[in-house]
């Protein structure tokens, strides 16, 4: 039987399609899946029409349901509303505020029956608070008149009279399953919230009246509801699990976050999986969520793959057998010319069997002659041409005459009139485009650029990257005007200008140095280029620095160092007053860059960096922090008047108030340590917060509020505290009497039996005779 099936393989040529070292083979399966393509296209399309129809479908149907769950919930929710505010408007309850405690007696009872009344005609309500804050009473229909002290949910009280909104939703910390409106009272006044009115919401019973699988969530004061809808499926209550996934979703973060009063998105659902978002924000704060699951729609398609399965397997059966056919005859010339070239091949190339085989080798021949190439090509890169530019800019000829003959190896005209442009990329690194490690990169793309404006322009010259920036040397003939070789040079500039804000995003500064007749003085040349590009200090704003320019400016020629402004801006900083300290920055900086001067103008920001640095000492900051941050280094690589000006007020003085803010805390810790030393070294003694405070070397109202905040009580508390734990410790190790110890503590014998008592819940004798 397997004798004569594999017969029946090889007369159908089967048995070669197998073989995967022949073409054939491949080329009778890209043929099947030529014939599939289309089939595969076409239900493609069909499907996309289908299943967009469909969405347009549970789209509309899941709009009209939210529709009407926004209807139902906003007819609910402002009927609360409204009701808070006609109770809050009552008579009885503003009298509330306004009477004595004695006569609170008959008209609580009053404002309870109001309560109940209104807790009764509405059927949502679980639960009505009302808490005045003079008296400290609570009035509830489930509690009846209460203190605060003995009320459940007093931190609740507390939460709510601490909003600053005047109304809001919220969800109550021990209420879950509870939603409240909350109103603070009373609603007229300039005293602040002397009480709170709430009402308790059953989320149950709304979501019950909306009829559909909604969660009622709460945020500050917004309320969201969603509703987690599956358009084929019938509706189903959530449970605690599912209203906790459902306020954790990140579609709805998404839609808190946006600014839009409607919209629709995809993102995760509640079950993991894709889902579809839609939600409306209206004007009270409220948002409503549709969520319909992806699955909802695609489990509808099934049918519709399975057909598409069907058809695909029968257009590749026949596909298979009239590729096949077909094949046979295409692939006929091409297996008499693999032949062929078999013949001819090379005696250096070894006897291939398989078409592609033959093919890779010759392929393998031509890759390896290309990596030769390529080698070839990065041992000569930079180009000698470059080398030589390179070396002529660093002035590293000192003889003409070695000058001459290079010039002439690498075609490059000495003769003609010659000029230096630097071309520098602004404030690339502080935009994070490039790291300062990649100033080579920046260089190299400035060059190309520059080198190819050069032919567009029918310019002569040449562009290298050097030291991080773009330089060009240009050159004219000898009998050009020097007028004409300005206005050419300075054209060349603006169409580089235009080139890089408009391709690359790139603002440039060009420095320009002078004209020279000869290749010689190139280095002469480049080094006023890089002279003139110092002067955008204080001449940021302009784009082209030509040196003849620059180097004639008429300067100030009597200037006092703003010693006013660097005082203003050190006082402001140690206040830690950041806003002022820009101001006055601003005014420092301002009469700097009237002197016009490189010099002054850099050295007055070191002068003030030094001050900033002293200052900083004074106040007990330790120098190897500063030394860390290298200020000095990062002040120097700042070139123009507005890169210093960045970061003077962008680092260093956030980081001026980071470093005394730190130091403050230090020294906050130091003196409560110092405290809690002197109280356990003399318990026995009267202790005072002012003599604490004296010893600190702080005030008293300084000392009490960090003592808290360090030892997590207060200072009466701890001295107690430390006293009760020396007598403690005189009762279990030595036979004084209870007087002596109380005196050893700097208490009465009556005093110290009390505070003892009170302190560890028996009397000192019943102490000594349990731990002894």
């Amino acid at each position: 039987m397997i004798h004569w099936s594999k017969l029946f393989l090889k007369y159908l040529g089967i048995g070669r399609l197998t073989n995967p070292r022949k073409y054939l083979f491949k080329l009778i399966w890209l043929g099947c899946i030529s014939a599939c393509i289309p089939v595969i296209l076409v239900s493609l399309v069909y499907y996309q029409l289908s299943m967009n129809r469909m969405e347009t479908y549970i789209q509309n149907e899941s709009e009209s349901s939210m529709t009407i769950m926004k209807d139902r919930a906003e007819r609910v929710l402002q009927e609360i509303e409204q009701e808070s505010l006609q109770l809050a408007k009552d008579p009885m309850v503003q009298e509330e505020f306004t009477a004595m405690p004695n006569e609170n007696g008959l008209l609580n009872m009053e404002i309870l029956r109001k309560i109940a009344l209104v807790k009764n005609s509405n059927s949502f309500i679980s639960e009505i608070v009302l808490y005045n804050s003079v008296d400290k009473q609570i009035l509830s229909n489930e509690f009846g008149a209460v203190s605060k002290q003995d009320y459940k949910y007093k931190d609740n009280i507390d939460q709510l009279l601490g909003s600053p909104h005047p109304t809001q939703w919220t969800q109550l910390k021990g209420r879950e399953g509870y939603v409240t409106f909350a109103r603070l009272l009373p609603l007229i006044g300039t005293g602040g919230p002397e009480g709170v009115l709430s009402f308790e919401i059953e989320t149950s019973a709304l979501s019950k009246f909306l009829e559909t699988d909604t969660a009622i969530l709460t945020d500050d004061q917004e309320l969201t509801i969603v509703k987690l809808n599956n358009p084929f499926a019938e509706n189903s209550r959530l449970d605690a699990v599912h209203l906790r996934k459902s306020a954790e979703l990140k579609g709805l973060q998404m839609i808190k976050s946006s600014d839009q009063t409607s919209g629709r998105f995809w993102a995760e659902g509640i079950d993991g999986k894709t889902a579809q978002y839609r939600y409306v924000k209206n004007v009270f704060g409220r948002t409503y969520v549709s969520v319909i699951p992806e699955q909802a729609m695609t489990e509808q398609f099934n049918w519709m793959r399975k057909v598409m399965v069907e058809t695909l397997l029968v257009f590749i059966g026949v596909g298979i057998f009239l590729t096949y056919a077909t094949s046979k005859k295409a692939y006929n010339p091409i297996e008499q010319l693999l032949r062929h070239s078999r013949a001819l091949r090379s005696g250096g190339m070894e006897h291939k069997q398989d078409e592609l085989d033959f093919i890779k080798d010759s392929l393998n021949y031509l890759s390896n002659e290309t990596d030769k190439l390529g080698s070839y090509i990065e041992n000569i890169e930079p180009s000698l041409r470059e080398k030589f530019l390179f070396q002529l800019l660093s002035g590293y000829y000192t003889r003409n005459s070695t000058l001459l003959e290079d010039c002439k190896t690498h075609g490059i005209e000495a003769g003609f009139t010659h000029v230096v442009l630097i071309v520098e990329a602004e404030n690339i690194y502080k935009e994070k485009r490039f790291r300062p490690e990649e100033k080579g990169i920046v260089a190299f793309s400035l060059a190309n650029v520059m080198q190819e404006m050069l032919r567009n322009d029918a310019l002569q010259g040449y562009a290298v990257p050097y030291q991080g920036r773009g330089v060009a040397i240009l050159q004219y003939k000898s009998d050009t005007s020097h007028k004409a070789m300005l206005d050419q040079t300075l054209a060349y500039v603006s169409g580089l200008s235009d080139t890089f804000r408009q391709y690359l995003s790139f603002e440039i500064s060009v420095g320009i140095g002078r004209f020279y007749e000869h290749v010689v003085d190139v280095p002469v040349s480049y080094k006023e280029a890089e002279n003139a590009l110092q002067y955008r200090i204080f001449r940021d704003s302009e784009q082209a620095l030509f040196i003849d320019e620059v180097e004639h400016v008429k300067k100030q020629t009597l200037l006092r160092f703003p010693a006013d402004a660097e005082s203003a801006v050190l006082e402001a900083l140690e206040q830690d007053d950041l806003p002022s300290a820009v101001q006055h920055f601003a005014q420092f900086a301002e009469v700097l860059q009237r002197s016009q001067s490189y010099v002054l103008i850099y050295q007055g920001y070191h002068v003030l960096l030094a001050s900033l640095i002293r200052s900083l000492e004074k106040q007990g900051v330790n120098g190897a922090d500063l030394m860390e941050h290298n200020l000095f280094g990062q002040l120097k690589s700042k070139q123009t008047s507005k890169e210093i000006r960045s970061w003077f007020e962008e680092t260093l003085f956030p980081l001026y108030s980071w470093l005394t803010r730190k130091d403050r805390e230090a020294a906050s810790d130091t003196a409560v340590q110092q405290v809690c030393q002197y109280i356990r070294a003399n318990c026995g003694n009267d202790l005072s917060l002012v003599q604490c405070a004296e010893i600190a070397g702080v005030s008293p109202s300084y000392l009490s509020r960090i003592f808290k905040k360090k030892t997590g009580t207060n200072f009466l508390e701890y001295v107690v505290e430390t006293k009760m734990l020396e007598a403690k410790r005189l009762l279990k190790e030595t036979d004084h009497g209870i007087s002596e110890i109380a005196a050893a503590v700097g208490y009465s014998e009556r005093n110290f039996i009390r505070i003892f008592q009170r302190n560890a819940q028996m009397t000192p004798g019943t102490f000594r005779t349990q731990h002894r």
